[in-house]
């Protein structure tokens, strides 16, 4: 049988397109003379969480006092009378003699907005972008319902004492469009780059994060194009808005300014 060349493009082409829509698009970029490494994915995002973590630091810390390493949030600790409410911005940093050192991870969010935690993908709060969603690891995921652009921000685990990290990074769920969300690091008051998270493709998560070699990251500020209480559908149901959630947030450990 006769294969022409044309038949073999076809097969290629085809090929290509499988690859593109089941694998994982992903950007390692390390920026000359700003000694930043910026890591974005998405579908298949594991890799590229090695990749970062490897970034951060091998030990996954789990307690006050560590030296080193990294930590990791996801949001499945919270408990069940915590859902679908307020959750205390320092929720993964109390303090006080009754605080759980499990939660002491160093990590605090500011700004407006009413930050919550949901296992039923914010049905209660907007039904419309319910099926969108997908929890990366566990079943809860978390957002800020009611403002697109807040803030993390940073203590030394298990004191109220200032801190900055070196590299920070979340997944996102349902990213729909390019240069809708995106996070914008600060060392105090200066912005030193901001990276967007890539449109989901292969598979519903995207992650954008970046490691500084040079700078301290005080202060961390997350954007997204759609607020989920002002009962808007995504734009994959035809809404006029990019509706996004998230999971796991990765950053090193924290250290005192």
């Amino acid at each position: 049988m006769k294969i022409t060349v044309r038949e073999i493009l076809c097969s290629l082409m085809t090929i290509l397109a499988l690859a593109m829509t089941t694998g994982c698009l992903k950007e390692s970029t390390e920026i000359p003379g700003n000694n930043t490494v910026a890591v974005t994915s998405t579908g298949d995002i594991n890799a590229t969480l090695v990749e970062f973590r490897n970034l951060l630091g091998d030990q996954l810390n789990t307690t006050p006092n560590a030296i080193g390493g990294r930590r990791e949030i996801n949001w499945d600790g919270v408990p069940e009378e915590l859902l679908n409410q307020q959750l205390p911005v320092n929720f993964f940093n109390p303090t006080g003699p009754q605080a759980n050192v499990g939660n002491q991870r160093g990590l605090v969010y500011s700004g407006q907005g009413n930050f919550q935690v949901s296992k039923t993908n914010f049905a209660e709060v907007n039904g419309g972008v319910a099926t969108e969603f997908s929890s990366f690891s566990g079943n809860k995921i978390f957002a800020n319902v009611s403002s697109k652009l807040w803030d993390v921000e940073f203590q030394v685990p298990g004191q109220t004492l200032r801190a900055s990290v070196k590299g920070f990074g979340i997944v996102f769920t349902d990213v729909d469009k390019p240069n809708s969300t995106s996070l914008e690091f600060f060392n105090e008051g200066k912005s030193v780059g901001k990276f967007f998270a890539p449109a989901k493709q292969g598979s519903n998560f995207s992650f954008v994060g970046a490691y500084f070699k040079t700078e301290k990251i005080t202060r961390v500020r997350v954007s997204h194009e759609g607020k989920l209480d002002n009962g808007e559908n995504d734009i994959s149901n035809n809404g006029p808005v990019d509706q996004v959630a998230m999971d796991n947030f990765l950053y090193n450990e924290p250290v005192k300014n």
